[in-house]
């Protein structure tokens, strides 16, 4: 079954570009969508470009929305989890949705 789950996330210090990459990675060879959202940046993890130019603008003094479709999304947010372990202070679940399959979801 199809979830789609939001996160608020607060970052404590700047993610490495190590992590950043990491995370591209996972996410291009998994079939999750990522997305990251902070005031007017908003980021499609896939894309490296956008996300590169996320991570140059975003700020840590404030929560970002980190959001997830895909099956067992439970799994990609520990994986996330594990990959920035050090610069994540604070992260709680916003919204879970489960997609029945006669169900569209616009976002």
């Amino acid at each position: 079954m199809e979830q789609l789950t939001s996160y608020q996330v607060q970052f404590k210090q700047q993610i490495e570009m190590e992590e950043v990459m990491n995370i591209h990675h996972f996410i291009v060879d998994s079939s999750y969508d990522l997305y990251l959202y902070q005031d007017h940046l908003i980021a499609d993890v896939s894309n490296l470009p956008k996300l590169l130019s996320f991570f140059f603008y975003y700020n840590t003094d404030r929560p970002l929305v980190m959001i997830i479709d895909g099956k067992d999304v439970q799994y990609a947010y520990q994986k996330i989890m594990n990959i920035c372990e050090e610069p994540i202070e604070n992260c709680v679940v916003r919204r879970f949705h489960e997609a029945n399959r006669d169900q569209t979801i616009l976002v």
